[in-house]
């Protein structure tokens, strides 16, 4: 059964498939009435004519239009408009043919698969087959009509069951696509959570350190200031945490500067010199850098690591 219920993706071509039966059958239908009735040719192709000319919209249809639920449900509307339709105009819509009809797509769109509609279909068959049988003594098993008849209600059948196929999997994947939503959104708030642990834990082993360390992440902001930062500067560490290197306002100035400036271009500082005024002195400043690596290997930013350097006499003013 799981065999049968296997379905080609390629929506439209499937409905094209389907349509292209019915039609056929629908056209038979019309040659055979025209052989009886042949006054009534022009109401024939215009039927005919109309049949043919629903297929041309879907030359322009997209793939991804013909996949919608709504569209299938308009192409199932329209098409028993025109089993109907033509139905009456052959005249053959008697009472018995008309409720097997109906009983036919509401049994295989219970079934919600193509292998089981056509075992409805052949259920289904059996019965009309069986109630002509005893409803007529002359019963005429090369009936052209009744082979069209039971080749028609096989195609009504697939195509409900279709119908129904298609409806069951896309909320299926509606399903699927909110179990994903919401696994996700659990990684995340794990990945929250182990980031939040490797934070905590960077800023102790930061803090501990007998030099200062300047966390920065990737987008120029100041993450994380140790407590020896604020030593060598003489500043709170939390008055420059959350603040944008680059700025022009920036409370660290000329190391702001530099320090943006190697992110910016990407290239590490290593055994970097730095003298400014600070505070009404001059300062002589070393700089390090590395990239910041987290829990599997991502990059979070840049760390810095300072050092206050003696002046150098050039530097000071001072004879050596």
């Amino acid at each position: 059964m799981n065999e049968m219920q296997a379905v080609d993706p390629a929506v439209k071509k499937n409905i094209l498939f389907i349509r292209g039966l019915l039609a056929l059958l629908l056209l038979c239908f019309s040659y055979f009435h025209y052989q009886s009735k042949v006054d009534d040719l022009v109401k024939i192709l215009v039927y005919c004519g109309v049949l043919l000319g629903s297929f041309i919209p879907f030359i322009f249809l997209s793939e991804e239009k013909c996949e919608t639920v709504r569209f299938q449900n308009i192409v199932f509307m329209v098409d028993l408009g025109f089993l109907v339709g033509g139905l009456i105009l052959f005249g053959h819509a008697d009472t018995n043919f008309l409720i097997t009809i109906f009983l036919t797509i509401f049994i295989s769109a219970l079934s919600q698969s193509i292998g089981r509609s056509i075992l409805v279909s052949v259920f289904v068959i059996s019965i009309y087959v069986y109630m002509l049988y005893y409803q007529n003594e002359n019963f005429n098993y090369y009936d052209p009509f009744l082979f069209l008849s039971c080749a028609l209600l096989m195609v009504v059948a697939i195509h409900a069951g279709y119908l129904a196929y298609r409806t069951v999997q896309e909320e299926k994947e509606i399903i699927d696509l909110a179990k994903k939503a919401t696994l996700l959104t659990e990684k995340v708030r794990e990945g929250d959570q182990l980031a939040l642990n490797y934070a905590a834990t960077l800023k102790n082993v930061l803090d501990s350190l007998p030099i200062g360390a300047i966390a920065v992440s990737v987008s120029s902001n100041i993450i994380f200031v140790n407590a020896k930062v604020g030593k060598i500067l003489d500043i709170h560490p939390k008055s420059v945490t959350n603040l944008y290197l680059l700025a022009n306002d920036s409370p660290l100035g000329d190391l702001a500067l530099t320090m943006g400036n190697a992110i910016k271009n990407r290239f590490e500082l290593k055994k970097e010199y730095l003298v400014m005024d600070w505070n009404g002195q001059k300062k002589r400043i070393r700089l390090d850098s590395c990239p910041g690596m987290g829990p599997g290997g991502s990059v979070w930013g840049t760390l810095f690591v300072l050092q206050e350097a003696p002046m150098n006499a050039d530097e000071d003013g001072t004879e050596a």
